[in-house]
């Protein structure tokens, strides 16, 4: 590996220094040669994505994956499930990038007031036909709102500058609010083990790559508190995981469709939770106390706290 300037900066360290890593698909990968923190340069357009995202919701992988509805709600709700240890289901929530809105329709029959945001106006479309409260656009185009709760699963890897991501995700949670990102994450097992070829590097969607914790320190800049940091589980069956390394890694696909000539249907349909590499983040905007409502003995101690 050699280091090289790119014409970018990175967005946690504002390093210009960088070492190239491959190229897949005509796109070329980076690691920061201070935090670790990897990603593309070039990046695409926001209209490039969209027009991506659209055309796989349309007709792509997307459409594969929205029509898997059993399996996308157990995801919802693995979730949540997850969720609930760390965050009370009550209150407003957004969840970002949200597809089709499963998740929000299933945080919303646990009674919370639940709504989302997506890229993709065909995905918006169905959303909406089932009466769920969505619309089209990112983060930054949510104006005017609040949150207790703000979810993003399996969005900050997708976003042009995950700096503005975070910084955008703050202005809109209440203080106390809580968050919940989930990405893939750079120091799994899975990673490690398959270097160029892992299967979270999709030339076409992931601009950015995160490990526990550069993706830490990277929410603390933007001062979001982190509560909770670990791996996350994925309920996933071998024909659905089969139509994902078809599109995203034919060589694994090969081998997997080999290997699945030998088992019943009844094994190649059930659902597993499995742990593949992504991780999630729980944190939260912090609330800042009152030094005029505390007693007299314990207002310099938060003073002083605070400008450490």
């Amino acid at each position: 590996m050699h280091h090289q300037a790119i014409q970018s900066f990175c967005p946690l360290c504002d390093e210009s220094s960088f070492d190239f890593r491959f190229e897949k698909k005509g796109r070329f990968f980076w690691r920061c040669c201070n935090c670790g923190m990897e990603k593309q340069d070039p990046l695409p357009t926001l209209q490039e994505l969209q027009s991506y995202y659209d055309e796989s919701f349309a007709q792509g992988m997307y459409k594969t994956f929205s029509n898997a509805s059993l399996m996308k709600k157990m995801t919802a709700r693995s979730r949540i499930g997850e969720i609930e240890k760390h965050i009370d289901l009550k209150g407003k929530w957004l969840d970002v990038g949200c597809a089709n809105g499963v998740f929000v329709e299933e945080v919303a029959q646990r009674g919370v007031e639940a709504e989302g945001v997506e890229l993709s106006e065909n995905a918006v479309a169905e959303a909406r036909d089932r009466g769920l409260h969505v619309s089209v656009g990112t983060l930054e185009d949510i104006h005017d709102a609040t949150y207790d709760c703000i979810t993003a699963f399996d969005v900050l890897e997708h976003v042009l500058d995950p700096l503005q991501f975070l910084q955008s995700l703050h202005k809109r949670l209440k203080p106390g609010g809580r968050f919940v990102i989930t990405v893939p994450n750079r120091a799994s097992w899975s990673a490690r083990l398959m270097g160029s070829r892992w299967y979270f590097y999709i030339p076409e969607e992931h601009m950015f790559y995160f490990a526990p914790r550069n993706l830490s320190k990277l929410c603390e800049k933007v001062g979001l508190e982190v509560v909770s940091a670990g791996r996350t589980f994925k309920p996933l069956s071998f024909n659905y995981s089969l139509t994902q390394f078809q599109e995203y890694n034919p060589l694994i696909f090969q081998v997997l469709r080999a290997f699945g000539l030998f088992l019943p249907k009844a094994l190649k349909d059930h659902n597993f939770r499995l742990p593949i590499g992504e991780m999630m983040l729980i944190g939260e905007r912090p609330t800042l106390v009152d030094p005029s409502m505390m007693p007299k003995e314990s207002v310099g101690q938060v003073v002083a706290g605070l400008s450490r």
